[in-house]
C-alpha cells in the first residue's frame, strides 16, 4: 500500500484517468460488508438512513464488489451524461472497465453482486430537527447482461447495457463525491476502509463548504453509521437478562468498532495523510479537523 501510495501522488487523479465519483446518499449511509441473509436491511447516519429491499430469491449486494461497481456506474454517469451506460460484449471486458483483475475472485461473483443490486429497492431518508425527506431510489431502470458466467471471454453479440432510472441519474448528477478510483481499488479487501474514505472526501467537503474548522463525532454515531452488525443486534440485546450484562455487551460492542475502525482508518492514511493528522479520539469522540481536500473541487466545476 505505501509503495502504490507514492505512485498515486505522483500524478492526480485527473491526469491519470482515474477521477471518479460516488453518489452523496449511498456515501453517508452504505451498504452492509457482509451478507445479512435476508432480504431487508437499514442502517443510519442519525440524519440519513439507507434501506435496502431486496428480493428473497436474489437478496441483497454486499461486501467490496457492489461499491466498486457502484464507484463505477456513478463515475460513468457523470462522464458520459447519460443514463445509458455501456457494460461491454463480455464480462471479463466489464471487469477491465472497472480496473479490476479478470481472474475467477471475481468473475464469479461479478454478475451474482450485479442481479442483487440492480433488483433492490434503496430508500433514502433524511431528517432533521423539524423535516423528514423521504426517496425511494432504484439504480437501474433495466439491465441487459449478456455474459457466459463459465466463460467469461466470449464476447457476446450485442453489447451488455445498464439503463439507470431518471431518478438515481438527478441525485448521482447533481452533487456527486469526487474520488480517486486508484484509492478505492487499493482498499478493496476491507469495505470498511472503502466507506471510511469516500465518507471522509464528503465529510471534508462538507467540512469547508459549511466553513466548520473541527467536527466532534460521537463513536456511538460512527458505529451506527458504518459498524452496526458489530456485536449484538439490539433485538438481541434486548433479549439478554439484565441490564448490567446489556450495557456490558453493548460497551463491548463499540470498542470491537472504534478498534477496527481506526485500524481501517489508518489504512486510508497510507492514501489521504492529511486525513488522519487532522484526526484524534477520545473515549466518546472522533475529532475531525478541516484539512486538505483529497480531490482538489475545481476538477468538478465547484469551489469552497
Amino acid at each position: 500500500m505505501i509503495r502504490d501510495s507514492l505512485t498515486i501522488e505522483i500524478e492526480d487523479a485527473k491526469q491519470s484517468g482515474m477521477l471518479g465519483y460516488m453518489s452523496r446518499s449511498l456515501v453517508q449511509a452504505t451498504l452492509p460488508h457482509t451478507d445479512p441473509k435476508c432480504s431487508h436491511y437499514e442502517r443510519t447516519s442519525g440524519i440519513v438512513t439507507l434501506s435496502i429491499t431486496g428480493r428473497p430469491s436474489v437478496g441483497i449486494p454486499y461486501g467490496s464488489l457492489p461499491r466498486t461497481l457502484l464507484a463505477w456506474i456513478c463515475s460513468e454517469a457523470v462522464r458520459t451524461k447519460s443514463r445509458e451506460l455501456d457494460l461491454g460484449r463480455s464480462q471479463t471486458e466489464f471487469l477491465q472497465k472497472m480496473g479490476l483483475g479478470t481472474g475467477g475472485s471475481y468473475t464469479r461473483p461479478l454478475k451474482d453482486q450485479a442481479h442483487r443490486l440492480f433488483s433492490s429497492l434503496i430508500t433514502v431518508t433524511s431528517s432533521n430537527d423539524s423535516n423528514v425527506g423521504l426517496g425511494n431510489t432504484v439504480i437501474a431502470k433495466n439491465a441487459r447482461l449478456f455474459w457466459n458466467a463459465r466463460n467469461p471471454d466470449e464476447r457476446s453479440l450485442w453489447d451488455s447495457v445498464l439503463t439507470l432510472t431518471a431518478d438515481f441519474f438527478e441525485d448521482v448528477t447533481t452533487a456527486p463525491v469526487p474520488i480517486d478510483l486508484r484509492v478505492l481499488h487499493q482498499l478493496k479487501k476491507s469495505p470498511l476502509s472503502m466507506d471510511i474514505y469516500t465518507w471522509a472526501c464528503y465529510r471534508q467537503f462538507l467540512m469547508k463548504a459549511k466553513g466548520q474548522g473541527i467536527v466532534r463525532i460521537p463513536w456511538a454515531a460512527l458505529q451506527a453509521q458504518f459498524g452496526s452488525g458489530y456485536g449484538h443486534s439490539h433485538d438481541a440485546l434486548a433479549r439478554l437478562e439484565g441490564v448490567k450484562e446489556r450495557q456490558a455487551k453493548e460497551k463491548q460492542a463499540l470498542w470491537n468498532f472504534k478498534h477496527n475502525f481506526v485500524k481501517r482508518l489508518n489504512e486510508v492514511g497510507i492514501f489521504y495523510p492529511e486525513l488522519t493528522e487532522g484526526i484524534s479520539d477520545c473515549s466518546k469522540f472522533l475529532t475531525m479537523k478541516s484539512v486538505k481536500l483529497h480531490v482538489p473541487p475545481q476538477f468538478i466545476g465547484q469551489s469552497v
